[in-house]
């Protein structure tokens, strides 16, 4: 049987560019990727208050009547709300792009709180910047150990954040268990925040890092 690796990129460990836990944590990040394509991240930075208040505000979210829930669209495939689709019945999301600006949150919020909704718009964007910082972090460990560093700029200037909250139901009696179809995500990584809810990448709560194609 094989475990994903847990790797700790907490406060503690003092992860400044250069030293020698971030150059060990570098190795550990990229080899994990290229072993199993993603990784358990232990991230001190999100705290236990900022994680319930962000499920909260999903719950609420999600509480909101479909025919608002729908207006969350987008051009671009899977960005805005998807739900009520045949072949995948227990599935429910809701995205939105530029999620760790104030301006990507705002049109989002908007849209959904025509009257505003404060809360919701404080916790969504302190999580969201928190975990572009993880990505970044990942992101250049990895570009560093392959020795292609000088093309990070780069990089950088083509990456938006894209936000998506998700929900699955439970399914009923002689109905698919299937949550989503198989995929591969399009980016080049991906932070998935786990609710520690039980299932096939339950992770008590730790966001769970995996590397697009």
């Amino acid at each position: 049987m094989h475990k994903l690796p847990t790797i700790d990129f907490s406060n503690k460990r003092n992860l400044k560019p250069g030293s020698t836990s971030w150059l060990a944590t570098s190795i550990e990040a990229t080899r994990s990727l290229e072993e199993y394509g993603c990784f358990i991240a232990e991230f001190d930075k999100v705290t236990p208050e900022l994680n319930d208040a962000v499920f909260k505000g999903l719950q609420d979210l999600f509480d909101l009547p479909i025919e608002v829930k729908v207006q969350n669209k987008s051009a671009k495939p899977l960005y805005g709300y998807v739900g009520q689709i045949p072949f995948i019945p227990l599935y429910e999301s809701l995205g939105f792009d530029y999620s760790n600006t104030p301006d990507g949150v705002k049109s989002f919020v908007d849209v959904m709180w025509p009257n505003g909704n404060e809360a919701f718009s404080a916790t969504v964007l302190a999580y969201n910047k928190l975990a572009a910082e993880l990505e970044e972090m990942v992101t250049r460990m990895v570009f560093e150990t392959y020795g292609v560093e000088k093309y990070l700029d780069a990089h950088r200037k083509m990456v938006s954040y894209l936000c998506r909250g998700m929900k699955y139901r439970a399914p009923e009696k002689n109905e698919t268990n299937m949550g989503f179809v198989p995929h591969t995500d399009k980016d080049f990584i991906t932070v998935l925040h786990q609710n520690g809810v039980n299932g096939r990448s339950q992770s008590k709560g730790w966001p769970v890092v995996h590397c697009g194609t």
